[in-house]
């Protein structure tokens, strides 16, 4: 009897056990499925938060960039901001005190060295040169000597291809310039009559005439009795004195002409101290090719003088004038000096002279 009542109680005991613990499996489930149930929850909830989140963030750059393209729009719209305002705005950081003095004495400066040179009416018509045209035919002038009395101070007279037998006078300071117009160099012919151009105004330029037939002496082909002028690129033939003279003058410049064929001297420089005579072809005149003639100061460089009766370069009571770099051939005298100092001439190039240097 106690055996069974033992057995009843125990079996009792394992029943309430069993009933307790099934409560709790059933309540521990119950707690698990909540526990899940709100994970779960908690996950949705995390991801609408973030989806939110997104879009908020996606409306806000959309915003932005809608924001920013308005604003790339507006600033092509606007004009573009000018050197000078960016300048300014620079200039303006500099503090006072510097050696501008002040913010608005730099904002001045900048603005000065910013702001464009203002162009004087007119400026570009005074640059363009002003040209009388001379030719036999078909143009305003057929005379030089008339083309040069339209001239103004500073203007050109350009004479085209053709022989014009007359005497020119250039009284004024112009350029006077023979051009190639198809028919060769133009020809001034001053048919044994005088001199055939005489240069008597100060600043002159003479450049790419032929000039020929100069009268006895005291005529030229180029006559030169003023100042500062410049002689380039002519030819001088046949003048029965002296193929180019200057006289009294200074400072003008003979350079690549060609003076041959004349009765005396091809160049004469008399009483006219610091010339300069370069770099011309002086040749088969009937005395001496370059006579340097009682003046100081003078400089003979560069040229070429050949076959002249009688002395290639003569200086003759010449002091100070330099000689240098010239070639001298088949001349009676290369080079001579008559009461002028050898000290300032040399080196130049001697070739078949029947004397190269004479002293006396």
């Amino acid at each position: 009897m106690l055996k069974d009542r033992t057995h009843k109680l125990v079996a009792g005991a394992w029943l309430v056990m069993a009933i307790i613990l099934s409560t709790g499996f059933a309540q521990a489930a119950d707690i698990s499925d909540d526990l899940n149930s709100s994970v779960e929850a908690a996950i949705e909830a995390a991801d609408d938060a973030s989806l939110e989140t997104n879009a908020t963030a996606m409306a806000e750059t959309e915003n932005i960039t809608e924001v920013a393209a308005e604003t790339a729009n507006d600033t092509v719209a606007t004009e573009p901001v000018t050197s000078t305002e960016s300048v300014t705005s620079v200039a303006v950081a500099i503090p006072a005190n510097t050696e501008y003095g002040t913010e608005s004495e730099a904002e001045n400066e900048t603005e000065k060295e910013i702001a464009p040179a203002k162009v004087e009416e007119g400026t570009e018509e005074m640059a363009e040169e002003i040209i009388y045209t001379v030719c036999l035919n078909g143009c305003s002038y057929s005379s030089i000597q008339a083309a040069i009395e339209s001239a103004k101070d500073g203007e050109v007279v350009e004479v085209g291809s053709g022989t014009y037998n007359e005497n020119v006078v250039v009284n004024k300071p112009i350029t006077l310039r023979g051009v190639n117009t198809g028919e060769g160099v133009p020809v001034v012919n001053a048919l044994r009559n005088g001199s055939t151009v005489v240069l008597r105004a100060d600043g002159i330029v003479l450049e790419g005439l032929y000039i020929t037939n100069a009268g006895p002496w005291p005529s030229a082909g180029i006559e030169v009795v003023s100042n500062d002028n410049v002689i380039a690129g002519n030819g001088v033939w046949n003048s029965e004195w002296v193929g180019i003279y200057l006289k009294g003058c200074t400072n003008t410049t003979i350079s690549e002409c060609i003076s041959s064929n004349n009765g005396n001297d091809g160049i004469l420089v008399f009483k006219a101290p610091g010339n300069f005579v370069r770099d011309n072809v002086v040749s088969n005149n009937g005395d001496d090719g370059i006579q340097i003639l009682s003046c100081d100061n003078n400089r003979v460089e560069g040229n070429v003088v050949g076959n002249n009766t009688d002395v290639g370069i003569f200086l003759d009571t010449s002091q100070n004038s330099v000689v240098i770099g010239n070639t001298l051939s088949y001349n009676n005298k290369g080079i001579g000096l008559l009461s002028s100092g050898i000290d300032r001439v040399g080196p130049n190039r001697f070739l078949n002279n029947v004397q190269d240097l004479e002293l006396a």
